[in-house]
């Protein structure tokens, strides 16, 4: 099997098994998505002393800390990890669907109100809160730079003296900000155990990193091989990183910095990750042909 044949092969074999293990809900951090809004509590009235209601994560979830001596009743209506009970001394946390920003369409500029009603000590407390929606970006713009950069990256390599290199940086250029951008949506979630966060954020990532850092190494050194590495761990990377161009798309992501940093970061992964792999074959033919060309010819006395 040729080098070329087998690069293709690796890079099929890559996507297939990101296709079978990416999932809407794995592709962000703690389950966090990309919405059009925020979501924050206005007031607690009357106050408790000792009860705190706070929306977290961009108003995914609400977060209720009861210090009061007692129990603390929640509404059912918002999905079923609404917690019923919050013992005295114990804090929840939960997603709730009458207060979350996911799947509701909040204009720019517009805001709406929610309101839950609890029970503490037998008499109604009211939490109430605004869904307050953002601009837009324009994704337009997004989806014509992440086209035109995955496509710059095969012709740069093939107008390079050294396209080896070349496809090597780009793909550790795709590696970095993927590595960045699952840092970033895991410090976002404050819910839940930041290794664990990390882990399920980074998924595939974890086979795709080694494999371009350690093929890229490989390539420096002069072995073609390793950009058969680089290959499939840019592919990897690119096709992990499909779901989040939500980010293109919606206002408010899941991202502890700005949000521009975030969209920059899906736009290196994804075309940087794309457009090395696309040129991984091309890349792979002309230094096999290289190295042909260099091989002394056979010779033979004849007969």
């Amino acid at each position: 099997m040729t080098v070329v044949r087998r690069s293709a092969l690796l890079l099929v074999l890559a996507g297939i098994v990101v296709a079978g293990w990416v999932s809407p809900a794995l592709a962000h951090a703690g389950g966090l998505v990309a919405t059009d809004a925020r979501s924050r509590v206005v007031s607690v009235s009357p106050p408790v002393p000792g009860l705190s209601v706070a929306a977290i994560e961009e108003g995914a979830k609400l977060r209720l800390v009861n210090s009061t001596s007692s129990p603390v009743t929640v509404p059912p209506g918002g999905g079923p990890a609404v917690p019923a009970v919050i013992p005295p001394g114990h804090t929840a946390t939960w997603p709730d669907t009458r207060t979350s920003p996911v799947g509701k369409k909040v204009a720019a500029g517009d805001s709406r109100p929610w309101s839950l009603t609890l029970g503490v000590a037998g008499s109604p407390v009211t939490v109430t809160g605004l869904l307050e929606g953002h601009p837009s970006p324009p994704a337009a713009l997004w989806w014509a730079a992440a086209v035109a950069l995955a496509a710059a990256v095969p012709i740069l390599c093939r107008r390079s003296g050294r396209p080896d290199l070349l496809l090597a940086a780009t793909a550790l250029t795709a590696m970095a900000a993927s590595v960045a951008h699952v840092l970033g949506s895991t410090m976002e979630v404050v819910s839940a155990p930041v290794l664990g966060t990390f882990l399920n954020a980074a998924g595939i990532n974890l086979l795709a990193w080694p494999l371009i850092l350690g093929g890229a190494v490989a390539a420096l050194r002069g072995r073609p091989a390793g950009l058969l590495a680089v290959c499939a761990g840019a592919a990897l990377t690119a096709v992990f990183v499909l779901p989040d161009v939500t980010s293109f798309h919606r206002a408010v992501l899941p991202f502890a910095g700005p949000d521009l940093l975030e969209r920059l970061l899906v736009l290196l992964a994804l075309s940087g990750g794309a457009g090395a792999a696309v040129a991984g074959a091309s890349v792979l033919r002309t230094l096999a042909a290289a190295q042909a060309a260099t091989r002394p010819a056979a010779t033979g006395d004849p007969a």
